[in-house]
């Protein structure tokens, strides 16, 4: 079947605007517009059929009048034959026609927010969809651009027109849809992502927001209505400069793993990514941003090394975590003098050595009770007093080095009370160094 004969058939059955015809046939005559490919069609078919104005002819003529054809409605008018009224398309409804409306509204949906790129979409009814299916089995046309195609590249290109911005479809500023049909707009604003390394100075500082287990976060007695188990964090000590300077909703911190409440995190610090949700403004000072913070936090943190990031590298920090050698300072009482042959022993009996660490009792509460393998690869003793010493231990992400002291009832094995038949509990714990896993970034 020809191009014109296809066409024909489409008209035939249903009344289509110039775009809907168009986009039957988009491959063709590259270089033009679905509307003017469209109109070009129509007047075709118009010349096509207008020579003889037989009772067929006329009947196509009519056929092209009720999907808008000008030139069919003149040529009728002109030979004293009543055209018939435009019909509403079958397909998109007459909604192409309000492109220029609908760039109007995303517009306007943009002000206050800074964006370099975005993306399109657009919202298109199931009706509406099994239309365009039924339309091209109809004919079998292989060269079809689809409604919501013809809106994303349209409202697009006018927005691109508009305001110093450009499509990207792999990681946008900000993406909208649009409803023809009701004319509703949605946007999603991309997360920023900051990557960096904090220091903890506080031995009462959880990592991140901690809501009251009583009421859930809505506030009550028991946590005086701040609805949190402790009135600040790492996160929140972070996000109050990040939302002031990003006009942010929040900050979410994707810590590579967390150290205990009452330890510090000392040495060059735990990688973090900080998420920015709801960014009004993009375009940030990382080292402005990083000596703000510092002088808000009031040496109870400290913040460094901060760089842009990705939402791939959160995925990177947290999966890594475990994987990272860690080095651990650990102040240890035991209930009975412990001698230096003790002390030996320790050192000598957790040199490459395997642990066998079931869920703590103390956190067994929020996590699953499972049986870890963790490896400890030095621990190096330093008398502090006749039952006193400090240990630093160096191990794999994830253990539990308070266990690993006092052996937790047997759920740790082995422990350091457990080889010198000694109960022994950790004091005072500090993570002194991370060896973080660099991230590859990708192209």
């Amino acid at each position: 079947m020809k191009l014109h004969e296809k066409a024909l058939k489409l008209l035939k059955n249903h009344p289509l605007c110039d775009y809907c015809l168009g986009r039957q046939f988009s491959n063709l005559a590259t270089g033009t517009t679905n509307l003017n490919r469209g109109i070009t069609i129509k007047d075709f078919l118009v010349l096509e059929f207008s020579s003889n104005l037989s009772e067929e002819n006329v009947s196509v003529l009519q056929c092209l009048s009720r999907s808008g054809s000008a030139l069919a409605k003149k040529l009728l008018l002109k030979n004293e034959i009543q055209s018939e009224e435009t019909m509403e398309c079958y397909v998109c409804e007459e909604s192409l026609e309000t492109i220029d409306a609908l760039t109007e509204l995303v517009i306007s949906q943009s002000e206050g927010y800074e964006f370099h790129t975005f993306l399109m979409g657009t919202f298109i009814p199931k009706a509406i969809q099994e239309r365009e299916t039924e339309l091209k089995a109809l004919v079998d046309v292989k060269q079809t651009e689809l409604l919501k195609q013809e809106f994303n590249r349209n409202i697009g290109k006018k927005i691109s027109g508009r305001i110093p911005v450009k499509t990207d479809f792999k990681s946008p500023d900000i993406v909208f849809e649009v409803n023809p049909f009701t004319q509703n707009i949605s946007k999603r604003i991309t997360s920023l992502y900051i990557h960096g390394k904090y220091r903890k100075f506080l031995r009462i500082l959880p990592q991140t927001r901690w809501p009251c287990r009583k009421c859930k976060g809505k506030g009550c007695k028991e946590c005086n209505n701040t609805g949190k188990k402790y009135p600040e964090s790492v996160e929140e000590l972070i996000e109050t400069e990040v939302i002031r300077l990003a006009k942010a909703d929040k900050g979410t911190l994707h810590g590579g793993g967390r150290e205990d409440i009452d330890a510090l995190m000392l040495g060059t610090g735990r990688p973090f990514v900080f998420e920015i949700v709801n960014p009004h403004i993009r375009s940030l000072d990382l080292n402005d941003l990083e000596e703000r913070i510092n002088i808000h936090v009031q040496d109870k943190i400290e913040v460094q090394n901060l760089r842009w990031s990705s939402r791939k590298e959160v995925v990177h920090v947290k999966s890594s975590a475990e994987r990272a050698i860690k080095k651990y300072r650990a102040l240890v009482e035991f209930s009975n003098p412990i001698t230096d042959e003790n002390m030996k022993k320790i050192e000598n009996g957790f040199q490459n050595k395997v642990l066998q660490q079931r869920t703590p009792n103390r956190v067994s509460h929020r996590r699953a009770d499972k049986i870890r393998e963790k490896k400890v690869y030095t621990v190096e003793c330093i008398r502090k007093g006749e039952a006193k010493i400090e240990i630093v231990v160096e191990c794999d992400g994830g253990c539990y080095v308070k266990e690993l002291i006092s052996g937790d009832k047997g759920r740790t094995k082995p422990s350091i009370s457990e080889i010198v038949m000694n109960p022994a509990i950790c004091t005072e714990l500090d993570v002194i160094e991370i060896d973080e896993i660099p991230y590859i970034q990708e192209d």
